[in-house]
């Protein structure tokens, strides 16, 4: 039997008898009937006819495509009917730890519309760096794109350290998407990750303390201060301008990671936790986060966060919740109010994590539905982000993406029922040779369903890359700011 190496594999496949005439004609036929992303492809000796909406037609190229890389212009006969799994398929692109610039966000595009990937989360802005134009304060790009010698491992500790994307790159990027079926969700982060923007503007922290934007890696405390109303109306302004360039209804406000300790020494803050009755930091952090919401929600946006955002009081569940780590009692008790989750746990979706830690046959047997939710229909999909500390360029992002990304669609596209995650390595190795004549060239074959020893001795390479004394010296002076967070506040991971 014929085996197809398709990338998503389609829901329903009929193989039937005969091949095509070389380069046969194809035929379309426009219809909302299917469903949102469905497509037909039937494929006679003739003919080939695809039936689907827009996007569902966009699909349906993409597969006819991939079948061309197998077969060449004479294909076998088939009938195929697809439809994907999840709604929300995504990777996420960490621009602010190093920058790549637009030439490559768009190569990148092309792989995620390969795949049937329909997402892009944005990562644009956090301690190492803002990189997205804001006419009402331009000082965000002038101060805060820009950073020295980084301290990230050992990487190139000086490429691509500065550069931001003007609107005229962002409005480029968003059409190139919106062609290719891809949706772009910015991510500004509230009230965390903010030594950029306040080496910028120092006078929106606490107390106007300096800042510098930072060199390592970690959690750092500087926060937006949030006691003072001019905050709120800063980042109102800065999301004014984000929701005129990104046209998709969700925005990523961030939420995580946000060490209190100078909220606690700040007498705004302390002032506003009295006058509103609240509990404590948290409280008013999600206080800060849902009066940013609310904003968006009158601007017609739908607000995502980080799972910490759910500390506190009870979350409003028209919010969006990126689940990543811990809190597994506020997801249980934020879906079972109707809250819905995107699923990006590091311990199998990171992809910037070793291939020894997760290899791509990890993501495949990973279960999208956390084993903990009673609701299934809560997980609105998958997503896999990509953090580039130590990604200084595209070539190193191709490394860690393919073949893993790829096994993400799969599982967020292909029903259980039709999946063959056997099959996956030699159906990938037709697609992997192709991308080498494009110049994109992903991990090697060994490592994609890798074994224990090579996996022991890739875990070890990379520990040896992160653990230089730099970093070795941050990360113990983090250690030691939230040992005092978890004492305050409890562990809540």
């Amino acid at each position: 039997m014929t085996k197809l190496h398709l990338i998503p594999y389609p829901d329903k496949v009929n193989i039937t008898c005969g091949y095509t005439v070389s380069n046969p004609p194809v035929r379309e036929f426009f219809s909302d009937e299917l469903g949102p992303e469905a497509y037909r492809l039937l494929i006679s000796e003739k003919e080939i006819f695809i039936e689907g909406n827009t996007t569902g037609i966009f699909y349906a190229h993409c597969t006819l495509k991939q079948l061309q890389l197998q077969f060449g212009d004479s294909l076998p006969c088939m009938e195929i009917e697809d439809a994907p799994r999840f709604p929300y398929r995504s990777f996420m692109l960490d621009s602010s730890r190093h920058f790549l610039p637009k030439e490559e966000v768009l190569r990148l595009l092309d792989i995620l519309a390969f795949f049937k990937i329909n997402k892009l989360h944005w990562h644009l802005i956090d301690d190492q760096g803002f990189r997205v134009e804001i006419a009402a304060f331009p000082k965000l790009t002038e101060i805060g794109a820009k950073r020295g010698r980084s301290h990230f491992g050992l990487v190139d500790e000086y490429k691509n350290n500065c550069g931001y994307f003007t609107k005229s790159d962002v409005q480029e990027i968003v059409a190139y998407a919106k062609e290719r079926m891809i949706d772009i969700i910015p991510e500004i982060e509230i009230p965390g990750h903010e030594s950029a923007l306040l080496a910028a503007y120092p006078e929106i922290g606490c107390q106007n303390a300096p800042v510098e934007v930072v060199t390592t890696g970690g959690i750092f405390d500087n926060l937006i201060c949030a006691g003072k109303e001019e905050s709120f109306t800063f980042i109102t302004k800065i999301l004014d301008e984000l929701i005129e360039l990104f046209p998709y209804e969700m925005i990523h406000i961030g939420g995580d990671e946000a060490c209190k300790r100078k909220w606690r020494a700040c007498p705004d803050c302390q002032k506003k936790i009295k006058d509103l009755g609240l509990k404590d930091e948290n409280a008013l952090q999600q206080w800060f986060v849902v009066k940013i919401h609310d904003y968006l929600r009158s601007k017609g946006k739908t607000s995502v966060v980080w799972n910490d955002s759910l500390r506190g009081e009870k979350l409003p569940t028209d919010f969006v919740v990126q689940m990543w780590m811990g809190d597994i009692d506020l997801i249980k008790d934020f879906t079972s109010r109707g809250g819905k989750i995107i699923q990006s746990t590091t311990t199998t979706h990171y992809l910037d994590y070793p291939y020894g830690e997760w290899d791509a046959k990890a993501l495949l047997n990973s279960d999208p539905y956390p084993d903990f939710l009673k609701d299934a229909d809560s997980v609105i999909g998958i997503e896999c982000p990509l953090w580039t500390e130590r990604v200084v360029d595209i070539e190193r992002a191709f490394y860690l993406m393919l073949p893993r990304l790829p096994a993400m669609a799969e599982c967020a596209w292909t029903s259980k029922a039709s999946r063959d995650n056997k099959s996956f390595c030699d159906r990938y190795e037709t697609i992997a040779e192709y991308f080498k004549t494009q110049g994109i060239e992903g991990a090697p074959r060994e490592y994609w369903f890798i074994s224990p020893e090579l996996a022991k001795q890739d875990k070890d390479a990379h520990h040896q890359m992160i653990y230089t004394p730099e970093y070795s010296a941050e990360m113990e002076r983090q250690e030691a700011m939230m040992a005092v967070e978890r004492e305050i506040y409890g562990d809540e991971r």
